[in-house]
């Protein structure tokens, strides 16, 4: 397989993934091998690197990957999304018992060689994000308010777990009650919702790749194992 076609399979399934209310669009791209580096050309948006030297612009942020990666990444999002939207309301036991599995399963993959090997400190980290899992969702258990404030916010939170391989984005919105209002303003491209979520979505990519590739550069082993135990632990949410 080609570099630039995996990125466009992994754009595809991270789009998908990412309607999910349990996997991480970044942990299908854990899974597919390319997590860092999109990461690491997250971390390189800043003013300085803007230019409209195209060569310039390639060497700095991948563009022949990362511009199909987010071509279809986007249309994965506007295809699935009703379909998504049917499954989760139609068929919720049944949705959720299949991702609560694939989690955990997919966790487990992706920090068996730590856990197995009971290194102390990689299972303290791994405890750690199985714990963060379930904290995370006694956040709120009811409708936030919905108003430009608020969907900023959630537009920030929700994409900073985008980011993040473990509880998906989707997940976070389902927290907050928010998960299908999104999911329909998708669908419908009601810009009343998505504007303001957007704006929220577009500070925590400015932010959040710079401070999780320094994280991955100081500390890759335990990121790696806190991230399994935050996947384990919205499977097993999921499942009960």
């Amino acid at each position: 397989m080609s570099e630039r076609l995996k990125y466009v399979l992994a754009g595809s399934c991270v789009g998908f993934a990412e309607l999910l209310p349990g996997i991480s669009g970044s942990t299908v791209a854990i899974f597919f091998g390319i997590y860092e580096k999109i990461i690491k050309v997250l971390s390189e948006i800043r003013f300085k690197n803007i230019t409209l030297d195209l060569k310039k612009l390639n060497n700095i942020f991948s563009l022949e990957l990362m511009v199909p990666f987010i071509i279809s990444m986007i249309i994965s999002v506007l295809i699935f999304s009703n379909f998504i939207l049917f499954l989760h309301n139609e068929f919720t036991l049944i949705f959720n018992i299949t991702l609560g599995l694939i989690m955990i399963i997919g966790g487990y993959l992706l920090a068996h060689a730590e856990v197995i090997k009971f290194k102390l400190d990689s299972l303290g980290f791994y405890i750690l994000g199985f714990i963060t899992s379930f904290a995370l969702t006694t956040i709120s258990n009811n409708s936030i308010d919905i108003n430009f404030i608020n969907l900023i916010l959630a537009g920030f939170v929700a994409f900073s777990f985008f980011l993040i391989p473990g509880i998906s984005g989707s997940a976070i919105l389902l927290v907050f009650g928010l998960y299908t209002t999104i999911i329909e303003s998708v669908a419908n491209l009601n810009f009343t919702v998505l504007t303001p979520f957007a704006i929220g979505a577009s500070i925590s990519l400015l932010v959040m790749p710079k401070a999780i590739s320094y994280l991955f550069e100081q500390f890759r082993e335990f990121i790696i194992v806190f991230f399994s135990g935050l996947i384990i632990g919205t499977g097993l949410i999921l499942l009960f």
